[in-house]
């Protein structure tokens, strides 16, 4: 099963992930009981009457919805992390992002590859995600801009990654780093703009269907483990979409954290006796979710107290490190993004 989710863009946080929905294919829905469960339709159903047959279009809307976020999904989930990290390893060592390095600097990280195959890969992914029916204008179009970012910072990423992996710094008096940083810094400021973009049209498409795809599941199947894993995945997506702010309203998140525990509990009393039934990937979600809402509750609990950080944890909410922080939202966004992970394995 899967289901995929986004998440809010600031420079020192990854961004929060996707999750793969379901019958996103004619090949999972095969495969998979639960899949096939959310056909709109039985095989072996009578034929729909003249009054009814207009319905049908829409009534399969959602498995064609469901194929075409599953591309964009797969390639948002292997490539914008990475690339969010790249810029993150680079502004981390170049103290002043507008004038760029000054070759003065004690330590010299350079970046971070993007992996120029996966990015091929995903311009051709995109192509055939747009031209797939329906088309969603908003989504295809912020798509478009943000996989064309993404192939022109990959462009310059490559040349930046050379020269500092072979330190070529050192033989050119920093010649070629000067110059190159101001198209790599508008390459950067292009890409996060695309990306949060594309990821709050990709969210809204996604939060539509997985609504959809739960109120089916749960009139068909009624509340049994697919409802509970998708079930508990949209309290997770809801609850870190606010709790992953670098600010929020604690008493506008309590509810949510209410909701998100309520159905975790649910969940896990229901899976409980049919350990022998279950997938072997469920105890890594389970243990997965029970992570999260720890780091849920930390952070949700800093902020109402107005808990501030120490100068000890100051020091470690930087790139790479937030996350060891307890209460910090870098540590909410890693474990739900772990939860996330936890969810598309199953």
């Amino acid at each position: 099963m899967h289901t995929t989710f986004l998440a809010p863009r600031y420079l020192g946080i990854a961004p929060l992930l996707l999750i793969a929905l379901l019958g996103c294919s004619p090949a999972s829905d095969s495969a998979k009981p639960e899949a096939a469960a959310a056909a709109p339709a039985a095989a072996t159903a009578p034929a729909p009457s003249a009054d009814k047959a207009a319905e049908q279009p829409a009534r399969a809307a959602p498995d064609n919805v469901s194929a075409k976020l599953q591309s964009y999904i797969t390639c948002y989930n292997k490539l914008d992390g990475r690339a969010h990290r790249t810029i993150n390893r680079y502004s981390s060592w170049v103290k002043d992002m507008k004038a760029g390095p000054t070759g003065n600097e004690k330590v010299i990280y350079g970046l971070y590859a993007l992996f120029s195959d996966d990015v091929k890969e995903c311009v051709a992914e995109f192509e055939h995600a747009s031209a797939m029916r329906p088309a969603l204008p908003a989504l295809d179009s912020a798509g478009k801009a943000y996989i064309a970012s993404l192939a022109a910072m990959d462009k310059l990423v490559a040349d930046a990654y050379t020269y500092y992996d072979r330190e070529n710094y050192k033989d050119d008096s920093f010649a070629k780093g000067k110059s190159m940083h101001g198209p790599l810094a508008a390459g950067f400021d292009g890409f996060v703009q695309a990306s949060a973009v594309f990821s709050k049209a990709l969210d809204v498409e996604n939060d539509n269907l997985l609504s959809a795809q739960l109120a089916h599941i749960e009139k068909t199947e009624g509340r049994k483990l697919p409802y509970y894993q998708m079930a508990l995945m949209a309290k997770a997506k809801q609850l870190a979409d606010v709790l992953g702010d670098e600010t929020f309203d604690a008493a506008a998140a309590a509810p949510r954290l209410e909701a998100f525990e309520a159905i975790t509990d649910e969940a896990m009393a229901f899976a409980k006796p049919q350990k022998d039934g279950l997938p072997m990937e469920w105890s890594s979600f389970e243990n997965s979710a029970e992570e999260f809402r720890k780091a849920s509750k930390e952070r949700f609990r800093r902020v109402r107290d107005n808990v501030p950080y120490s100068s000890g944890e100051r020091m470690m909410l930087k790139p790479g490190s937030g996350w060891m922080v307890d209460g910090s939202a870098e540590k909410l966004v890693k474990a739900y993004n772990t939860l996330v992970d936890a969810s598309n394995r199953m």
